[in-house]
């Protein structure tokens, strides 16, 4: 296994939003133009896009960055470049977007993984861990992360933001749902189970499938980032 640690991103965003057009029409324009054009901004290192199916018009927008960018919904201000690009004319053109919510968290643990497979499943996780536990909870999470990446060759990225005092999001990308499985301890009955779960108060999460064929990390970053098993590796 090659870890690759990702040092110069520092916060991660996700934006929760719905979409109003034809979806595969949408999806398309997400992948071809949103998703690089996002890439394309300096600040932004990975871009995931998850959606729950084909039936079901939620999905997760979620990108990490060297820099924070705030979440003011004003609009006096001017929107950071994950909101502006679902707000673009030729999302509007086949309906537009509504957004649901919007995160920005520093980071506390960010790494990928080189691995033979595609990524193409996006864990959510939003915890919410007991007072005073938030540091302990972030260590654990760390450890988990590297024994679960050596041990199971699905984990092909990591990123957890904290917002003190006590919550966090975590974001990860998997190989197969039977990876996810082997490393949280769930199943088919029980998908949302977390071997992490002594010191959270409560918790949600949430899966969604990567749209397909989508690029989620700039060209010029990392080692091996021609490589086409690094297409969702983030």
């Amino acid at each position: 296994m090659e870890r690759v640690t990702v040092s110069s991103a520092r916060y991660l965003r996700v934006v929760t939003f719905q979409v109003h057009g034809p979806e595969s029409a949408v999806d398309a324009v997400l992948r071809d133009r949103v998703i690089p054009r996002l890439l394309a901004e300096s600040p932004v290192v990975d871009v995931w896009q998850g959606r729950r199916g084909a039936a079901d018009r939620n999905r997760v927008l979620a990108s990490t960055w060297t820099n924070a960018v705030g979440t003011s919904a004003s609009p006096n201000d001017r929107p950071a470049a994950d909101i502006a690009s679902l707000r673009s004319d030729d999302v509007e053109a086949l309906g537009g977007v509504e957004i649901g919510s919007l995160d920005e968290l520093p980071l506390a643990v960010h790494a990928r993984f080189v691995r033979p497979d595609v990524a193409r499943v996006l864990r959510v996780f939003r915890g919410h861990v007991r007072p005073g536990e938030l540091d302990a909870y972030i260590d654990e999470a760390r450890e988990g992360m590297t024994a679960d990446a050596a041990a199971n060759a699905g984990l092909v990225s990591f990123a957890l933001g904290r917002r003190d005092p006590d919550d966090f999001i975590t974001v990860s990308t998997w190989t197969d749902w039977g990876s996810i499985e082997a490393a949280t301890g769930g199943n088919t009955r029980q998908p949302i189970a977390t071997r992490n779960a002594s010191r959270l108060a409560h918790f949600r999460v949430d899966h969604l499938e990567l749209l397909p064929e989508a690029p989620v990390t700039r060209a010029d970053d990392g080692p091996g980032h021609h490589d086409p098993t690094l297409e969702a590796a983030t």
